[in-house]
């Protein structure tokens, strides 16, 4: 018996078995009983999504008129040009003198066009007036997964449907009904995963099922599905977002290099990491169980998606994406994965660590009530009372600091309220120690001179040009500098800030204030007509005014 792919093997050849499209379909079956058949329709979509199938099962609808012909072969009415082989001129003017003989049998000739967006411009306007007023016998079906390229005026010609993806539900549950009158074992995740790899390609997932099928022998587990299809399951990048919430890298890396030995690519790993933190972010956000129309691992990954923080799972996306794009500049794309789980494993560690980053927002945070008890347990009732009239704040002032170092030495809590009075003695004393010197123009330009360099080297050849030009004013420790446009303005917004600290360090002044405008427009003049732009030329060169005459020119 000969063998038949799947994709073949099941395409559908009437309109109640087409998949996922009852949108096109009832509207295509309507038209037919109303006898309203248009002389041209255009299929758009993506890939194996049943615009080809669509385009042949209404063909053949629309030429049964009677009994008699149902014992006829339709390929005496129905016509396929493939548009990315047969995409010249001449090729559409052979068509079109084909399309003035009637058809032997039914009612219509029908021409199928796929990929007709492949024609050339040529071609394409030689197609148009055939198109707008063809005759009656003939129906133009065309299909293309790009609208956007086809010339407005064909689109204008022709009734539009939109094919859709198929949902992964959809496709599981095809591939499924396919799989159980075949007779084959299988494991619903592994199913799951061959819908989640067509991309809403009922195609491709009907070719997917055959190499599966191959390979697996007919019993279709996940782990060989996994294997073969270079896909992983949900579980096991739960496992790996619990690893990162705990901030294992050690784990982490021997994890994925243990994929990477069983033939795991990289790129696969990563956009199926990004897929899951992905997920995350959407049953937090939501609380739903729609992620990717995929409900039986929902549980787990709401739950986990709680133990993360939604600006922390945005970050690892990103962190991700950055190393998806940048994974095709390097040869070694498994040491780019390995140095992506250690970012993201340090980033949730420094998030969740209670080690502050900045002395300066431990000495602003006020400590809650059932600290303030903790801290003080043990302590005398003098203690607490003289601790719960000092704030460590940037304010505080020198005769706090003194009261907490007469504090008691003799608790732990003691000892911590002088390490945070320290803390702050330090601060405030750095604070003083930074200077306001004064600066004058020349000091200034040559710190400019020198920051334009810098930048230069780094690649911002406009903003240094802008900022070498410029004569800023200076008004006692602000400095003003006037831009000629409001793009300069932008771009040196961007960099202000950066400015502003190099300037302080240089000129060791601390209270330098970077200040920025737009420069005025004065005694412009302006030439409304194309006459008086000519004079003014001729008064600026002469030549311009002989060379009119020279070549007889009017204006």
């Amino acid at each position: 018996m000969e063998y038949k792919v799947s994709a073949l093997k099941y395409r559908p050849d009437e309109f109640d078995k087409v998949i996922g499209q009852n949108h096109v379909t009832d509207t295509l079956k309507n038209s037919i009983k109303e006898n309203k058949i248009p002389s041209a329709i255009l299929f758009c979509g993506p890939k194996g999504v049943g615009k080809t199938t669509c385009a042949r099962i209404y063909a053949k609808e629309i030429n049964k008129d009677s009994i008699e012909l149902e014992k006829y072969d339709h390929a005496f009415s129905i016509f396929e040009l493939d548009a990315a082989s047969n995409r010249k001129i001449d090729d559409i003017r052979d068509l079109l003198e084909k399309v003035k003989i009637p058809p032997q049998i039914g009612k219509y000739k029908v021409y199928i066009i796929d990929e007709v967006h492949m024609l050339t411009k040529e071609a394409e306007n030689a197609f148009l007036k055939t198109l707008e007023e063809p005759p009656s016998h003939i129906v133009f079906i065309l299909a293309t997964t790009e609208k956007n390229k086809i010339l407005p005026t064909i689109l204008s010609r022709c009734q539009i449907y939109d094919f859709k993806k198929i949902s992964n539900q959809d496709n599981k549950n095809y591939i499924e009904e396919i799989i159980k009158s075949e007779g084959y074992k299988y494991e619903p995740k592994a199913i799951s995963i061959i819908a989640k790899k067509a991309f809403g390609s009922l195609r491709d997932s009907l070719t997917i099922l055959d190499r599966v099928i191959n390979y697996t022998n007919g019993n279709i587990t996940l782990e060989m599905t996994s294997q073969i299809l270079n896909v992983l399951d949900t579980d096991t990048y739960l496992k790996f977002s619990e690893l990162i919430l705990k901030s294992n890298i050690n784990e982490a890396i021997t994890c994925f290099n243990d994929l990477s030995d069983k033939g795991f690519g990289e790129k696969d790993f990563l956009e199926g990491l990004a897929q899951h933190f992905r997920d995350l972010v959407v049953a937090k956000a939501f609380n739903s169980s729609n992620l990717n129309d995929e409900n039986y691992e929902f549980e787990k990954v709401l739950t986990q998606s709680n133990l993360f923080g939604q600006n922390l799972l945005i970050e690892i996306i990103e962190i991700i994406e950055s190393s998806i794009i940048n994974l095709t500049n390097f040869e070694n794309k498994k040491l780019v994965v390995e140095i992506l789980l250690m970012k993201i494993c340090n980033k949730n560690k420094s998030q969740n660590s209670l080690v502050p980053k900045k002395k300066n927002k431990i000495l602003n945070t006020e400590l809650s009530k059932s600290s303030e008890k903790k801290l003080f347990d043990g302590n005398t009732r003098e203690e607490k009372k003289k601790f719960s009239k000092i704030k460590l704040t940037e304010s505080t002032n020198k005769k706090d600091i003194d009261n907490i170092k007469n504090i008691s030495a003799l608790s732990i809590s003691s000892l911590k309220l002088k390490k945070l009075a320290k803390e702050e003695k330090d601060f405030i004393e750095a604070e003083k120690k930074k200077s306001t010197d004064e600066f004058d123009m020349n000091d200034l330009k040559n710190k400019i001179d020198l920051y334009s360099k810098k930048i230069n080297e780094m690649g911002k050849k406009s903003l240094s040009s802008i900022i070498l030009i410029n004569d800023p004013t200076i008004e006692k420790n602000s400095i003003t500098f006037t831009l000629p446009s409001k793009a300069s303005l932008n771009e040196f917004e961007i960099e202000r800030e950066n400015f502003k600290k190099f300037l302080r360090t240089e000129l060791n002044n601390y209270e330098i204030k970077i200040l920025s405008k737009i420069g005025e427009k004065q005694n412009q003049e302006y030439y409304s007509s194309p006459i008086e732009k000519l004079a003014k030329l001729v008064e600026i060169n002469p030549l311009v005014g002989k060379f009119k005459d020279d070549l007889k020119l009017d204006l």
